[in-house]
């Protein structure tokens, strides 16, 4: 194992130059209510894209066996979790389950279960998968959703699925209300699912939008509509429904601040 000399500064305008241009799109999925089907929802999204020839990692912090991992692959060939990497147990090729050729899975319960910061090693691994991959879907923990984990905050797409029911606003907007307030989080991606019409969930999110600005003041942008069993519509929304990285840039100029706050002034050790 090597030790060389970083300079955080040099690492954090590096991230900034890598993020000015289209490179892959970071997107963490998390609910305050239980969604039906979710993890067949994005295990099904992942496989849709990756059968497009899109290069998909799918990240998941729930533990197995109902989890999104155990639906698109045979999660007891690996049993791999980012934290191993993180911590030099595993490489990240060795950690990593391939599917196919075009989709990748990992654990990362263990990770979130560590509520690990964001320090130099998590962000030159995050740097390695954004540049093998087009896609990287964080499934964040269904069990934890008055928090967020290091991984679903500096994802550049926070994506908060809304149930159609009777109740979703509410604890969706509860759910804002606690990122926005404990993480200083400014802006959300808003997915409807259950049994709704695109009318139906375009009033869903109006209804959110007016009442998350006018009491939080956080900007919330609809991604769409996703019905329950209907992975190829998450698909369609994640593949076509993001702009080109000018709102990422909020969430990663945060990660390129955070080097700078690790770094300070001269050159720290990086173990890799």
């Amino acid at each position: 194992m090597n030790t060389i000399k970083v300079d955080a500064l040099d690492q954090a305008a590096g991230l900034r130059r890598l993020f000015a241009t289209r490179g892959a799109q970071i997107v963490a999925l998390t609910s305050a209510a239980v969604v039906n089907g979710r993890a067949q929802m994005v295990a099904g999204a992942a496989a849709t894209l990756a059968a497009r020839g899109r290069r998909v990692l799918l990240l998941d912090e729930n533990p197995a066996p109902r989890n999104a991992l155990t639906e698109v692959g045979d999660v007891t060939r690996n049993a791999g979790d980012l934290l191993q990497v993180i911590r030099g147990d595993a490489s990240l090729a060795q950690a990593t389950l391939n599917v196919n050729r075009n989709l990748a899975t990992l654990g990362a319960v263990r990770l979130a279960n560590a509520e690990l910061p964001m320090t130099r090693r998590l962000a030159d691994l995050l740097h390695e998968i954004e540049d093998s991959y087009e896609f990287v879907l964080v499934d964040c923990s269904a069990s934890r959703t008055s928090q967020i984990s290091t991984l679903g905050l500096h994802a550049h797409y926070l994506v908060i699925a809304v149930t159609a029911e009777s109740n979703g606003i509410m604890q969706a907007y509860a759910q804002i209300k606690r990122l926005a307030q404990i993480h200083q989080r400014e802006h959300f991606q808003i997915l409807v699912t259950g049994k709704a019409n695109r009318d139906d969930a375009r009033n869903i999110f109006n209804n959110l939008r007016q009442v998350a600005h006018e009491h939080l003041g956080v900007r919330l942008s609809y991604l769409g509509l996703a019905n329950t069993g209907k992975s190829e519509m998450l698909a369609d929304l994640i593949d076509t429904g993001f702009p080109l990285q000018p709102q990422a840039m909020g969430a990663m100029s945060g990660l390129a601040a955070t080097l700078e706050r690790l770094g300070g002034v001269g050159t720290r050790n990086s173990v890799v």
